[in-house]
């Protein structure tokens, strides 16, 4: 791990459908002058509020702080399309370790139970749902990888249903999908509820500190100085839980790239509108089984989500708008799914960035002296930080377990060539996925 001042700076597109629909949140209250702590976790995104939780639990004595740059909903982990799952089978082909497999899927579903047993336990209302997902294909693309979900989805022991073609229409009022595949055992739910949920309930010795950009860590004899934008932290301990932003706060760097994603969410529909495009479901959590294809949610509150549109980013870099191109492709693939619906007001575009390894690889545990991180990328990225933050700190303190020893079995996340052999590999890969999955979008 490397000191000094923080490059990548977190930076994200202001508006975030899924954060603008709760209620406004009370004043944050951010670092302004000297504090001490025992513990400094950087992130309050599912793996710092993880950590911290679990941490507050074995040392109940001791001072924790919780950095967040923003506001807890606004990064990656309540910026996303919502999906609690069990165990996602993408970038898992044919010839993957079936092993890795299934100890991943422990992972996750360990991810799923926690998340849902803090949801239930503190009352979090999130739009907690057991509906489970849906992966759907358009066309051949789809097909070639909705064969490999479902044989992946087999080896690991999910409740699998296939759909045809009348089934799909009847359940999501549209002849866009020719096949789908239901599996059972994630949630779907509304993602900044959840973690801001999970922020209201954290143990009394948890210190949240909201708008407090953290700009460069020193080592400062056998703990650590945090310059933060308005004061700083000093910490006998650290653990940096930055998301896609880690590698630039120090931690895994070299092990991670992130890719920018973006979403749109429409106005409510009406009821003459619900009820003759969705008769019969009030929800749906649709995944494409194609790389290229869109996520697509109706809410609770009979919003459509439309997730679709990727690139290469540095974190820190990207414009801090949604790219035109983006919200297009998002109108596309509204009018392609439902006709009568294609012109339904946009009331929210947002994007954000999530670390991937090119392994699915962990990033978890030591980095220093006194120091440790843990990032929950590729994909099921909320089961799995839901965990892994907890594991991090059993794994600090000693606490063995099962799990654990699941957790430290799982491949270390692959070292990555650097900038500009990084973003020309990634971006080569991304037109090719793009190329063959046309249709899907």
């Amino acid at each position: 791990m490397k000191f000094g001042t923080i490059r990548d700076l977190p930076v994200e597109h202001a508006d975030c459908g899924w954060y603008n629909l709760l209620p406004a949140p009370p004043p944050a209250r951010p670092v302004a002058g000297p504090e001490a702590a025992d513990w400094a976790i950087v992130g309050a995104g599912v793996c710092g509020l993880a950590a911290a939780r679990r941490l507050a639990e074995h040392y109940p004595d001791q001072r924790i702080v919780l950095l967040e740059a923003t506001r807890v909903g606004l990064g990656a982990s309540g910026r996303n399309s919502g999906f609690v799952l069990n165990y996602s089978p993408h970038g898992v082909g044919s010839g993957a370790d079936h092993d890795f497999e299934r100890r991943y899927a422990e992972v996750l579903s360990a991810g799923v139970d926690e998340l849902r047993r803090l949801v239930a336990e503190h009352q979090i209302q999130c739009d907690w749902s057991e509906w489970g997902r849906l992966y759907v294909s358009a066309g051949s693309d789809g097909d070639h990888h909705l064969a490999d979900v479902r044989a992946a989805h087999q080896r690991v022991g999910t409740e699998i249903r296939d759909y045809d073609a009348t089934a799909l229409r009847r359940l999501t009022g549209t002849s866009f999908y020719h096949s789908g595949l239901w599996a059972a055992g994630n949630a779907i739910v509304q993602p900044a509820a959840v973690v801001r949920g999970l922020a209201a309930t954290l143990p009394v010795n948890v210190d949240l500190r909201e708008e407090t950009l953290v700009t460069a860590i020193h080592r400062r004899g056998d703990g650590f100085q945090l310059v933060c934008d308005a004061g700083e932290v000093t910490a006998d301990r650290l653990i940096l839980a930055g998301g896609c932003y880690t590698g630039g706060l120090g931690g895994f760097r070299g092990r991670t790239l992130a890719v920018a994603t973006y979403g749109s969410m429409t106005r409510a529909l009406s009821a003459e509108e619900k009820a003759a495009h969705f008769p019969e479901t009030d929800e749906l959590g649709l995944l494409p089984a194609s790389h290229n294809g869109s996520t697509v949610r109706l809410t609770r509150d009979h919003r459509l989500l439309i997730r679709n549109s990727f690139d290469y980013s540095r974190p820190g870099r990207r414009p801090p708008a949604v790219p035109g191109e983006a919200i297009d492709n998002h109108r596309k693939a509204l009018r392609a799914r439902w006709p009568a619906l294609g012109d339904l007001e946009f009331e929210h575009n947002w994007g954000g960035s999530i670390a991937y390894t090119r392994n699915q690889g962990a990033l978890f545990g030591r980095l220093a002296e006194g120091a440790w991180g843990v990032v929950a990328g590729d994909a099921g990225p909320v089961a799995r930080g839901s965990i892994t933050g907890k594991l991090l700190a059993d794994y600090i303190a000693g606490a063995e377990s099962a799990l654990l020893s699941t957790q430290l079995s799982l491949a270390k996340a692959a070292w990555l060539p650097p900038d500009p052999i990084l973003g020309f590999a990634v971006n080569r890969e991304l037109k090719s996925i793009r190329r063959a999955g046309a249709v899907e979008l």
